[in-house]
């Protein structure tokens, strides 16, 4: 739910799915992916290892390391926590990043650029590393919050990431609104924090950008 007037301080983002198309992105790095494993068959193996990773950092709910997840994928698939930080590093946290300033969301990055512009805040509450991936997106905020603030320690739907951002910037739930893209972790923790939130379609050409009144 939003409110009718849209006079909220401050402005929470979810970044991965949000601020860029997720499906674009996800076609360009299956068609690297498929091109870099015809020419390495024998390391074939390593996407089993990328897309149990996956799964179980989407069911993870807790300690938002990434290393406690490494260390269960190892287990799963014999192998040692640092070759699947190896290759998560390389597919989901390096590689992708060429590619996400032509999935951008440009309605959302104008957007950005005017509520700041206004005087009003914006924050990224991500479940993974943002910093890297705002600054290939070139979008800029006022406040980071994820796996990099050694105070956040569980993953959403967990709302403690915006009882911190309410901490730090003097705000009330009231005078906040979460924006993400999915209501199962977004909306989850904006609901669990009092907070107003608004979910969009993960295809950004499907996006109803009426709705969301910034």
């Amino acid at each position: 739910m939003m409110r009718t007037d849209h006079a909220y301080i401050l402005y929470v983002f979810d970044l991965d799915g949000t601020l860029y198309d997720q499906p674009k992105l996800r076609l360009t790095m299956a068609m690297r992916l498929l091109s870099y494993y015809i020419r390495h068959p024998l390391r074939i193996r390593e996407l089993i290892i990328l897309q149990h990773f996956r799964q179980i950092r989407d069911e993870w709910t807790n300690n938002a390391s990434d290393t406690a997840i490494y260390e269960k994928v190892a287990e799963d698939k014999g192998t040692t926590p640092e070759a699947v930080a190896g290759i998560v590093n390389r597919w989901i946290y390096d590689n992708p990043l060429t590619a996400l300033r032509g999935a951008r969301d440009e309605y959302l990055a104008g957007r950005i650029r005017k509520i700041r512009r206004d005087g009003r805040k914006v924050v990224v509450l991500s479940d993974y590393p943002s910093e890297d991936k705002l600054k290939a997106l070139d979008i800029e905020v006022d406040g980071k919050y994820g796996p990099e603030d050694e105070r956040i320690d569980e993953l959403k739907p967990s709302p403690k990431g915006l009882y911190l951002i309410m901490q730090d910037y003097g705000v009330s739930p009231g005078d906040m609104l979460m924006i993400g893209d999915r209501d199962e972790k977004d909306g989850q923790c904006a609901r669990a924090a009092g907070v107003d939130c608004l979910i969009l379609d993960r295809r950004v050409r499907k996006r109803n950008y009426d709705e969301i009144g910034i």
